[in-house]
């Protein structure tokens, strides 16, 4: 498309920050998370790691409030769990946002559901509400301390969620999917992956019976902007053997250019019988018959 066009033309490097991004110049890609997060979050999980454990394991989301960041596939999930267990489970989640009012209809009664979004999902049945407090816009720094202590984040939209990348540092149990966008945390002991809906009810007991381990000082080096900007310089770097490969790629690229812009210009004239020959300059351009 007109994207890779642009990028192939004006960039050596591209560094996408995860594999969800569309491929822009094959060859010449690498995938890199070179963005950090502040030393507030830092902090915190070097404060958590010398806390004592207070066995508190609320259950939180943080971001916008719109469809597109998983709140439909929440319900699912609370539904599944009620199905399992017996009772859904509490979560607070934080954030404002342009779907606001029919996220809180959904999740207060099922009569309710308006968003088209919600057509397709498996909840029928009228239910009494969900254990969901909506708790307005807040910034993720003041979710600091041991009240909260698992960070659900269902999301399949994101490039690379910063959220998740901070509640990460701050040493939480942080539950996502198996998704592109959440390579990156796989190093992470902290974070727990699933798959389907029984994987995410067992890592979510699991959360919901231990604290999280505690996250090492090399991890908390990756996540910071120090080790993001270092990562950028590595991943930037093309050898001289790459460098190389590229001139002779765009020289081939250019002879065919030109081959073909000629080859276009002769045939389209032969056909009228005429050649026009262009010149630039103080010449003008002579017309000749063809033979």
């Amino acid at each position: 498309g007109v994207n890779s066009m642009v990028v192939q033309a004006n960039c050596h490097r591209v560094m996408k920050l995860s594999g969800v991004l569309q491929e822009f110049h094959p060859g010449n890609e690498v995938v890199e998370n070179v963005h950090g997060i502040r030393e507030t979050f830092l902090l915190e999980g070097q404060r958590r790691r010398s806390s004592k454990p207070t066995g508190i394991f609320k259950v939180y989301f943080i971001g916008k409030l719109l469809w597109a960041k998983g709140f439909d596939i929440l319900l699912e999930l609370e539904e599944y769990f009620r199905q399992q267990t017996g009772s859904y489970f509490d979560i607070d989640v934080f954030g404002t946002g342009p779907d606001e009012v029919e996220i809180k209809r959904a999740f207060e009664d099922s009569a309710k559901r308006e968003n088209r979004m919600l057509d397709n999902l498996s909840i029928r049945s009228r239910r009494p509400p969900l254990p969901v407090r909506f708790m307005g816009m807040k910034d993720h720094s003041f979710l600091a301390g041991d009240e909260y202590s698992i960070f659900v984040n269902p999301s399949v939209t994101e490039v690379l969620c910063t959220a998740t990348a901070e509640a990460v540092a701050m040493g939480k149990h942080v539950i996502i999917p198996y998704h592109p966008s959440n390579s990156f945390f796989h190093q992470f002991e902290n974070c727990l992956f699933y798959n389907d809906k029984k994987s995410f009810m067992i890592q979510l007991q699991k959360a919901l019976s231990c604290s999280p381990p505690n996250i090492s000082n090399e991890s908390l080096k990756i996540l910071s902007w120090e080790a993001a900007t270092t990562r950028c310089i590595y991943a930037s770097v093309i050898s001289k053997r790459d460098d190389a490969k590229n001139k002779r790629l765009e020289r081939t690229k250019e002879r065919h250019n030109i081959r073909k812009a000629i080859s276009g210009l002769f045939s389209n004239n032969m056909e009228s019988g005429t050649i026009s020959i262009a010149s630039f300059g103080s010449m003008e351009g002579n017309r000749c018959e063809a033979v």
